[in-house]
């Protein structure tokens, strides 16, 4: 059964953790899970750092290597635990927290440059958080993964519509405006209308 909107924000904060940190796509820093959560580095380090059995927390808040050490967790969490973190769940929790990221950290001039002439890849700052980062290439893949991806049409257009230019303006800064066309293409096929 696809998960509501009032059960990802009724989900106790371990499992949010727990579902993001499952499903994401890319390997995650501590920095970034905090950032696609909405909770300080501090507190997720701590929360993670309780299962650190099976998780691995890197000392670095910024280093890429957040993992699950054992496959066997895995499926415990997917398929025996009393409380289940289903792929659509995971795929949503992630979904509403890429946009969520997005709505709140991209603006006008994102890479501080001084001019429209100077290359988005030498100013890279610290204005592109690793969340947005991670938001603004992999939203699609989540939205498109969750049981109905039209209930996000309202989210999408709110972030889309006001902030096309900002997003690719860090895809430029990310060296990824390649994937634009690809991302874009996903999202034509998949939500049910784009601004």
């Amino acid at each position: 059964m696809p998960a509501k909107q009032s059960d990802v924000h009724a989900m106790p904060a371990m499992l949010q953790l727990l579902a993001q940190l499952l499903w994401a796509r890319d390997i995650l820093s501590v920095a970034a899970l905090a950032g696609l959560v909405g909770e300080n580095k501090d507190n997720v380090r701590a929360r993670l750092s309780l299962l650190n059995a099976v998780i691995h927390v890197p000392d670095d808040d910024d280093e890429p290597n957040l993992r699950i050490l054992h496959i066997s967790f895995c499926d415990y969490l997917i398929e025996r635990a009393p409380i289940r973190i289903s792929a659509s769940l995971g795929h949503e929790t992630l979904a509403r927290a890429c946009l969520r990221v997005m709505a709140e950290q991209l603006y006008f001039n994102v890479s501080q440059s001084r001019s429209s002439y100077e290359s988005n890849l030498t100013t890279r700052t610290a204005t592109v958080t690793p969340a947005l980062e991670y938001a603004c290439l992999q939203w699609i893949y989540h939205v498109a993964l969750i049981s109905v991806p039209s209930e996000l049409d309202v989210e999408i257009d709110a972030v889309f519509r006001s902030r096309f230019l900002f997003w690719l303006e860090v895809l430029s800064i990310l060296g990824q405006v390649s994937r634009a066309t690809k991302i874009l293409l996903l999202a034509a096929s998949t939500v049910g209308r784009l601004p």
